[in-house]
Parts: C-alpha cells; sequence; structure tokens
C-alpha cells in the first residue's frame, strides 16, 4: 500500500503535520463555500439573497483559496 510518487505507506503520509493541516484547511473551505448562502442570509437579515450577491461570492472565493491553500500544503513535504 503504498503511493506511487513518494512511495511511502499511506498510514505514514496522512499522519504528517502538513497533510493534516491540509485536510482541516479543505474541510473549512467546502463548509464555508457550502454554507454562502446563509452566511449571506444571515448576514443581509434576510429570508433570500439573489446569485449575484457580493457577501455570497466572497464566502464562496474565500472557502476556494482554503481549499487551493490546503492543497498546496499537503503538496509541500
Amino acid at each position: 500500500m503504498t503511493t506511487a510518487l513518494l512511495m511511502v505507506s499511506l498510514i505514514e503520509r496522512l499522519s504528517q503535520a502538513n497533510v493534516i493541516i491540509g485536510i482541516i484547511l479543505a474541510a473549512l473551505g467546502i463548509a464555508i463555500a457550502c454554507l454562502s448562502r446563509r452566511i449571506a442570509c444571515a448576514a443581509r437579515k434576510t429570508d433570500k439573497v439573489p446569485n449575484d450577491d457580493s457577501i455570497m461570492i466572497t464566502t464562496k472565493v474565500i472557502g476556494l483559496i482554503f481549499i487551493v491553500v490546503a492543497l498546496i500544503v499537503m503538496v509541500i513535504q
């Protein structure tokens, strides 16, 4: 059970600090991106927000930035 690129077992790779931090950042990014509509509704104090709402777009972008940073952190050893 080794990875083709690094020849390190999966358990050893998942126990590295940068991989754990990357997984946490990715989970936060996914949660922020998925909950962006609810965050915008709470910020605007309305029940519905349009798809082009600036708060919703900003929170989605922040979530995607978290995911990209997580992928970069996971690759760096």
